[in-house]
């Protein structure tokens, strides 16, 4: 189907129960209904798209606004890089805003983590009103972790094999995007791909495709597949599944899981994913490997990637489920080595929905071709897995930020807008990875690597100059321009084992050992430990929780001395240094009188602020505590932001038009949009209009 537009501005029509407007960016599409049939099968009922809001109630027109918003946000951008390259003159455009309207740095949320800072953007509130703490969160009943800004929850089926109640995506945020108030009051809103907006919303003029955030067919953030001749066995690693190729000849057969079979309880069990064969051939000689797929058979050459393989899962007679995927070909030679991209959602038959109106996600496919749709875009697992290669990242970075910059440059041309934000995410993913060339006290800095990749941080600014540079080519007189990132960046060279110290401080037991000053627990997700015997406990990226009476399964400490407890942690914790450099490890450690709201009863009682060169652990992050108390970062994953001092953290941000003197935060840019657009803002959103007196 084309897009179509609606080229009037001054009024929205509430159309009669029966009567619907055509699908597009910048029109409204029906919700689809309960028995809808798969376009695999006639008598397939509706499987792959979630119950659909209630459609928002708007104004009968536009307000009067002096002009149109657009929002460019670029995740991770650090400020002292992109200051440095202004005065290089590596940035023009930015270094044009900068001169002409305003530059600063601009404060973020805490902590300063990507759903937290994201959330905050979104809904104008920090953390304490809408309740994104961390990438993970725990339950405190029961101490179990969760997925810290919502879940997928796979279909549910009847005993024949037909659905129950779809596929849907529960995000745990409270508080209303600025855009969907803004779409309640007339103005028209093109959001893509703004990170941690999803499941996506209902706007009754605009469009929306959502991005970081929409999970893989299998409910996870992604998990790949690697195939290789070098792998001894069948293995989950951290984000992936590595299969063996055995080779007869020159042919090997994997069976690879699809999607989840809900009918099946855990997903450990015989049966729980749609498994699928693969039959490998090399050839040697031609360096190339033919993919025999179910319904195709495809030759890549070694280096390159097949097509977008489109796949149907048939759970059961009455339930199938759509995906998209591709391979490359890394080595075909000696030995074979074949990567294969999570199983995302087919944008034309997604397992839940992920734009608005629900069709645009397939008329993008139709307007340039299959895309990707996983919301953690970049396989940051398989390149720390080495299931890919640096340059085979960096390749896939240009190209998904060149696609990204397609899109928001032809929803600019079309126009019908009032409000548009666009959003990249490579700067933040480069970083994370690619810290460890461009700091010399790094553990894994080598001067050879320096030369090769040294710069790929800033080449992803240079990106993003240009893409600023091609957007204020398209601006109007009147319309307002503001880029931001969400949060700044920090070297992780050295990890604390944070279960670990509280271990050693006595505030922490093991199961069935007793001294302090050796205990330790290797099982993850908070398991073996003596909660009877313990104070307090670490889960996540920087969080701290007293084991608090009344509120933990087995809480110990009583709710009147809980103060004085967080108190004592925190002065311990501000006093720890670097035994190998002498360095204090945290800048600032942040209490739970931080945050203030609806959402405050689960914040965390401590929140880290590490100092420059500090980070939990991965172990801590999962809720083990190693033996060691400090350990080398001899990950890739060697950039980080997470839980460093929000002080020390800020993103940055600019416009066309001048602030002053204020600093701006990020929970402001949401109200100074509506303000420019004519909005009445809502009265609980907690920032501040920066072109305001």
């Amino acid at each position: 189907m084309s897009i179509r537009f609606f080229a009037a501005r001054a009024a929205v029509v509430v159309m009669a129960v029966g009567l619907f407007l055509s699908a597009g960016c910048g029109a409204k599409e029906p919700a689809a209904q309960p028995g809808h049939s798969d376009p695999g099968s006639a008598a397939a009922p509706a499987t792959l798209a979630a119950a659909q809001p209630v459609a928002p109630a708007v104004q009968a027109a536009q307000p009067a606004g002096k002009g149109r918003v657009v929002i460019l946000g670029f995740d991770g951008v650090e400020p002292s890089i992109a200051e440095k390259m202004m005065d290089a003159g590596e940035l023009p455009n930015l270094s044009k805003l900068r001169e002409k309207g305003t530059y600063k740095p601009l404060n973020t949320a805490n902590p300063p983590q990507s759903p937290t800072a994201w959330s905050s953007f979104t809904t104008c509130k920090y953390a304490g009103n809408h309740g994104v703490y961390d990438f993970l969160r725990r339950t405190p009943a029961n101490y179990l972790p969760g997925v810290g800004f919502g879940t997928a929850q796979h279909a549910t089926l009847k005993a024949d094999g037909s659905v129950a109640q779809p596929a849907k995506f529960e995000s745990i945020r409270k508080g209303n995007s600025f855009w969907s108030e803004a779409d309640r009051q007339g103005t028209r809103c093109k959001i893509l791909v703004v990170p941690f907006a999803y499941p996506a919303e209902d706007l009754a003029q605009g469009c929306m495709l959502c991005g970081l955030g929409v999970p893989d067919i299998r409910g996870t953030t992604s998990t790949y597949y690697a195939f290789s001749d070098e792998y001894t066995k069948e293995e989950s690693v951290s984000g992936g599944i590595q299969f063996p190729l055995v080779f007869t000849g020159d042919k090997a057969s994997v069976t690879i899981p699809g999607a989840r079979n809900p009918q099946v309880r855990r997903s450990s069990e015989p049966g729980a994913y749609v498994e699928v064969p693969l039959e490998f051939t090399v050839d040697r000689g031609a360096r190339s490997v033919a993919i025999k797929l179910p319904t195709e058979t495809l030759t890549v050459q070694e280096g390159d990637w097949t097509k977008w393989v489109e796949w149907t899962f048939d759970v059961t007679p009455q339930f199938k489920v759509h995906a998209i995927s591709r391979f490359l070909v890394l080595e075909a030679g000696e030995h074979v080595r074949l990567y294969m991209a999570c199983l995302q959602y087919d944008p034309r038959n997604p397992y839940i929905r992920m734009s608005t109106p629900e069709k645009y996600s397939g008329e993008l496919a139709d307007r340039y071709g299959l895309y990707k749709t996983i919301g953690w875009i970049y396989d940051t697992h398989a390149l720390r897995q080495d299931a890919v290669t640096e340059d085979v990242f960096l390749d896939d970075v240009e190209k998904t930020m060149s696609w990204r910059e397609k899109l928001a440059l032809d929803e600019l041309d079309r126009g019908d807008f009032d409000l548009l934000i666009a959003a990249w995410t490579a700067t933040d993913r480069v970083a994370h990875l690619f810290w460890r060339f461009r700091d010399p006290q790094h553990p894994l800095y080598t001067e050879e690597g320096a030369k090769k990749y040294g710069r790929a941080v800033e080449n992803t600014y240079i990106r993003m100059d240009q893409i600023v540079g091609k957007t204020m080519e398209r601006l109007q007189e009147e319309d307002l321009l503001m880029v931001m990132s969400d949060h700044g960046f920090h070297s992780f060279r050295t990890g604390l084992n944070v279960n670990t110290w509280l271990i050693r401080n006595g505030y922490l037991a093991v199961e069935g050992q007793t001294d302090p000053n050796t205990a330790f627990n290797g099982e993850a997700y908070l398991q073996g430990y003596d909660w009877p015997r313990s104070k307090a406990y670490s889960l996540g990226l920087g969080s701290i929780f007293l084991n608090l009476k009344g509120r933990e399964g087995q809480g110990t400490v009583e709710p009147a001395e809980a103060d004085a407890l967080i108190e004592e942690i925190r002065a311990k914790l501000l006093a720890v240094t670097d035994p190998a450099t002498g360095a204090k490890v945290f800048s600032a450690i942040y209490t739970r009188a931080e945050f203030k709201g609806v959402a405050a009863a689960n914040a965390p009682d401590l929140q880290l602020g590490y100092a420059e060169g500090y980070q939990s652990t991965k172990d801590t992050v999962k809720g083990s505590a190693p033996e060691a108390l400090f350990e080398p970062n001899t990950d890739k994953w060697s950039g980080e932001h997470a839980s460093s001092d929000v002080a020390l953290t800020p993103g940055i941000f600019f416009s066309n038009q001048s602030i002053g003197d204020k600093d701006p935060r990020i929970v402001d840019l949401g109200v100074t949009a509506m303000k420019y657009l004519g909005n009445d803002v809502p009265a609980d959103f907690e920032g501040a209009d920066l072109l305001g007196e």
